[in-house]
Formats: structure tokens, sequence, C-alpha cells
């Protein structure tokens, strides 16, 4: 979008969303631009759709495969482009034993995807080989480093631990892992005084039930609120609990060691874990569960780098987090390892962008 306001100034942009939460997020995020719901995919809703707004180009994120918006637009002579494209292994079985959506694949203009694999699948499915092009993940350009080192420093420091503490953090927790986080958590206490833990669930709401079952082990448990408010921060003397929002980047940046959640039971086939490319830009070691579903890109690349920890269950997780807790080598390797994973694969945006841009030069 921005590289489109910059060399396209005179031309209007169109957002379109499906669902409710994507228009928020679109009419938050450019708020200059048009924003409409995506039409029911009828193609004379679709045509009518088209007549009116007439594109000079039909851009289609991941896998947002309409069959006859994509059927039409090319109709009209639109070229249709997919950019961050994929496809799971479950969606390319299903959609090889139908014919619609393979029929609209072949319509495709040009495909930027992120993977070999997810290129081989379409490939499967019909779309030119010689259209297809691996440009990697976008995701991985969103990614920023959330505070700077003196500005973590600083935090570290108003949270009460010394620099020779050893912060763990646990992100984003849903039911049971903060359990199993707090265990771990015991058990490195035991190895290691100095180590400290911030636990950060998913839901602020959820946050008196952590903060219950961190004193039930008889650990004090200090609310990020009541620290903000001007509470006695806890340090390594006991568990801060994070019942605030918006706050999980720079709190990953005072980080030794996470562990990133959503991860360590099974929610759901399309619920998969959280983003672990977070607390991987900022140098630190990360951990997560086999359920990952929504992240399998990025589990992938961090676990052939080595740049990252997989841990199937309570145990493992325990076992890790004593393991690196006292190992201060081992974990700065790990997080080296991960920040350059995410540093390596970032690119994708002005690949994709390249090939858009003859598109947009070529007259209608």
């Amino acid at each position: 979008m921005a590289a489109l306001e910059r060399d396209h100034p005179g031309v209007p942009l169109l957002i379109s969303a499906f669902t409710a939460t994507g228009l928020e997020a679109a009419h938050r995020l450019y708020a200059g631009h048009r924003v409409v719901p995506l039409p029911f995919d009828l193609s004379f809703v679709v045509a009518r759709f088209l007549r009116h707004f007439n594109p000079r180009l039909l851009v289609v994120a991941e896998s947002e495969f309409w069959p006859n918006l994509i059927e039409v637009a090319r109709r009209r002579g639109v070229p249709v482009v997919l950019v961050n494209g994929k496809m799971s292994a479950k969606s390319f079985r299903v959609h090889a034993r139908t014919r619609l959506i393979p029929r609209a694949l072949a319509k495709l203009t040009l495909a930027a995807v992120q993977t070999e694999e997810h290129a081989r699948r379409l490939e499967s499915l019909g779309v030119e080989r010689c259209r297809l092009h691996v440009t990697g993940n976008m995701k991985y350009d969103l990614t920023r480093v959330a505070a700077s080192a003196s500005e973590a420093m600083t935090l570290r420091r108003a949270l009460g631990y010394e620099a020779a503490d050893v912060v763990i953090i646990g992100g984003s927790l849903h039911d049971g892992e903060d359990e199993a986080l707090l265990a771990a958590y015991a058990a490195a206490r035991e190895r290691c005084a100095e180590c400290a833990l911030v636990v950060v669930p998913r839901y602020p709401v959820d946050a008196e039930a952590v903060e219950q079952r961190v004193r039930a082990l008889g650990l004090a448990a200090t609310r990020k609120t009541a620290v903000d408010a001007g509470a006695p921060a806890p340090g390594r003397g006991g568990v801060l609990v994070v019942d605030t929002v918006g706050e999980l980047g720079r709190l990953y940046a005072i980080a030794d060691l996470a562990f990133v959640g959503g991860s360590l039971f099974f929610r759901g086939a399309n619920k998969g874990g959280h983003n672990l490319m977070e607390p991987a830009i900022l140098g630190v070691p990360v951990l997560f569960g086999p359920y990952n579903f929504s992240f399998k890109e990025t589990v992938d690349d961090l676990l052939q780098a080595n740049a990252g920890k997989l841990v199937r269950d309570a145990t493992e997780l325990s076992a890790a987090v004593v393991a690196l807790v006292t190992d201060r080598d081992s974990r700065h390797e790990l997080g080296r390892r991960a920040q350059e994973v995410v540093y390596s694969h970032q690119g994708a945006t002005s690949r994709n962008y390249a090939l858009l841009a003859p598109l947009l030069r070529a007259p209608r």
C-alpha cells in the first residue's frame, strides 16, 4: 500500500474484506482510502461490483480464492494477481477433488507464493508454472523491533529486574499453558535463583485466574496495571501478570527466554499458535508447542535453522526452560539464530511489488 501510494498518488485504491473484523482493521489502517465489503461471490453481484468500481488490477491475498470474482474480473480484462499466496495440505486435498477452485486458479495472471511447497500445490491445481513466483512470506516484513536496547533496559529496570536476572516470558497464554509455564518456572528456580517470570494471558480478563494460580503455588503475583498505578514492581521476587493490551512486543524485549502460547494444547483445527516473529526479531530464544497451524511456515523456518525449540507437552516445556535458563551461551545462540531467520526472510513485499508494477503501467 505504501509503495502504491508513493508511485501512483493519483490512482484510487480500494480495499475490501469479507469479515467484520477485517473491515474494522482496514478502516483503521487505511483511513484515507475507500474500504468496502467484499461482494458475495455470485456472478451477477460480482459483475455489478466490478462495473461500478472498474478496477485496473485486482490483488488477492493469501488464499482468498473466490471463483466468481476471479472469473468475472478476467472476463472484463482485469489482471488478477495473488500475493503472499498459500494453500494448506488440507485445502489442497479438498480442492483436488473439485473443479471449482482449480478453474479459478487457472485464470490468475500471476501468483506470488510464500514457499515452493505452496507453488507445487497451486501448479497441481492448474496454475501454469510460468505464472508462479516464490517470493517469500510478507508477514516477515511486518515484524519490527518493538523496543530499542536502551528502551528495553529502561523498562526492565522499571519492572524490578537486574541485569543478571534471567527473565522468562509466556506470551498469549491460553487455558492450561500458564499452569504448565508456572511448573517450568518452579523447576527453573531450583537451579537458578535469579530467574523471573512474566505471564501474559491471551485475554486480560483471565489475569485474575492466573493471579490466583500463582498465589496457590506460594508465589507473589503483581498485576501490570498495579505497577502502572505505582505499586512496587515484582522483580524476581514475584510473578508479573500482565492484564493490559498492546504491550506484548515491548515485554518480549525485556525477556531472556520466551514461550509463545496458543500452541501447547489442541484448540481446534483452525486455531494454532501466535506470532513467533515478535520475540525472534529481538533475538529472544523462543519455545512453542506442537499446535502451530497458523504459523506453520515460521515454525518450519525456525526448526530448519535450529533457531527455535518445539516442546510437545508440559514435561518438555519444563525441561527446555530449565536447560536454557541454566545455559547462557545456548540462550544467546538460539536467540541469534532466531533473529537471523526473521531478517533473512524479509523482502517479500518488495519482490511482490516488482511483479505488480508492470501490470499497473500496462494500458487498459
